[in-house]
């Protein structure tokens, strides 16, 4: 007698070879992404820990290993880091009033990358102006210092944000993370910086992995942060929307708090993302509807798989800070704080997104309908790539220097009912952004 099985289905067996979108996530040179993105200014250092005369620093950007410093006179620079005369690093250089010297031969360079001075040369170089190492301009502003690496002949102005002009005389920005290894070149993370731009589109994961998943790691979740109705996965999809916006894209995320006299408010927690690497978030501990921004966040790619994280919030309350760093905790504990079996079992951003991979496999991915943001972001990141191969300015480059970009993240009251009243606080909507 013979008898039969049912065939196993959707088995690992004889899958195609995973593939990543090289388009969208490779950043160097000569890459359609890579291009696109040398339009624009990034950050590169904090202005207040770049400090003048000290040593220089060695970074990577877009690909490019780059030599950071501020010159004795203050004046910032970003050079190549290999040395033009006989190739080696600036990093061992030494930074001196007018510029950073070699430490192989004592060739010295300006911020510009003139060579000022050939130490072991007649007369310290008759031919010095022959010699010029790569240079970046660099320009500073919300205390961060920017460079431009892409065509000298398209070099944007550099970008304003209402959400961090004209600071109050008491406020200042805060643009340093207080932890050594990336107070002066920004937070590194070893994967690319798509996992975690895409991340700022993604609401859900909120729900999921920073409540359900691990436990409340916002400060204060249902006390005195914000409400556990605002993790619920059972009524995040309902409570979501996704727009864009003159400058990118743009989720709302909806939920209710009630006061004392049973007054129910509906709050929109919103994030916006301005291309190609920018993005603004409200205030995740404290609940304060209705304020002005005052954070943006530049996710600025070092190479294909790794990344730097920047920020500059306006504020003159150093706790508005410090919420930001340490708001998101993983089982009650910093992520450093962690054994292997509590990033395990308490998992958090870090986690998730390097786990990903250094580059995510588009090939290996199931979108759906809470990935709407992920997805439309890609989408714009791509268009912004054609509009450079086919000659034309990519969104949200700025050539008239009086230009400020409005930023529509933040916490807003959509509405207010009554206390025993049913019906939805957004038909009595008295605000919005």
């Amino acid at each position: 007698m013979t008898t039969t099985s049912e065939l196993d289905t959707g088995t690992g067996y004889g899958r195609p070879k995973p593939s990543y979108n090289a388009r969208l996530r490779e950043v160097g040179p000569g890459t359609p992404m890579g291009e696109a993105l040398r339009r624009y200014w990034h950050p590169i250092a904090s202005s207040e820990t770049l400090v003048a005369g000290a040593l220089p620093h060695k970074t990577r950007v877009l690909g490019e290993d780059l030599v950071v410093f501020r010159d004795g006179q203050g004046n910032p620079g970003v050079v190549i880091e290999r040395c033009t005369h006989r190739g080696a690093s600036l990093f061992y250089g030494r930074v001196e009033d007018d510029g950073i010297r070699c430490c192989y031969h004592g060739w010295k360079f300006d911020v510009q990358g003139r060579c000022v001075e050939q130490a072991c040369e007649p007369a310290l170089g008759r031919r010095r102006d022959a010699a010029r190492q790569p240079w970046y301009p660099v320009a500073e502003r919300y205390g961060l210092v920017f460079v431009y690496m892409g065509p000298p002949e398209l070099k944007p102005e550099l970008p304003r944000y209402d959400a961090l002009e004209n600071p109050a005389e008491d406020e200042r920005y805060f643009a340093s993370w207080p932890v050594p290894h990336a107070a002066v070149l920004g937070m590194p993370a070893d994967f690319s910086w798509l996992n975690i731009y895409e991340n700022s589109a993604d609401p859900t994961h909120v729900t999921w992995l920073h409540s359900t998943h691990s436990g409340y790691q916002m400060l204060g979740t249902g006390t005195f942060g914000y409400p556990e109705n605002f993790f619920d996965p059972a009524t995040i999809a309902e409570r979501l929307t996704y727009e864009r916006t003159d400058h990118g894209v743009k989720y709302t995320q909806r939920f209710e708090v009630e006061g004392e006299n049973g007054e129910v408010t509906e709050y929109g927690f919103a994030v916006e993302q301005h291309l190609p690497n920018v993005f603004g978030l409200p205030d995740y501990v404290k609940v304060t509807p209705d304020a002005r921004p005052d954070q943006l966040l530049w996710v600025v790619p070092s190479d294909d798989t790794s990344h730097r994280l920047f920020f500059s919030i306006r504020t003159n309350d150093p706790e508005r800070m410090v919420r930001f760093v340490i708001g998101i905790t993983q089982n009650g504990k910093q992520n450093h704080e962690l054994t292997d079996e509590e990033r395990q079992l308490f998992p958090g951003d870090t986690e998730a997104q390097g786990s990903q991979g250094t580059i995510t496999l588009d090939s290996e991915e199931t979108l759906a309908t809470g990935d709407r943001g992920v997805v439309m972001l890609r989408r714009m990141l791509l268009t912004m790539a054609d509009d450079v191969e086919a000659g034309r300015d990519p969104i949200n480059i700025i050539r008239d220097a009086s230009e400020v970009h409005h930023t529509q993240s933040g916490l807003f009251t959509i509405g207010k009912r009554p206390a025993g009243d049913s019906t939805d606080a957004t038909a009595t909507a008295t605000a919005g952004n």
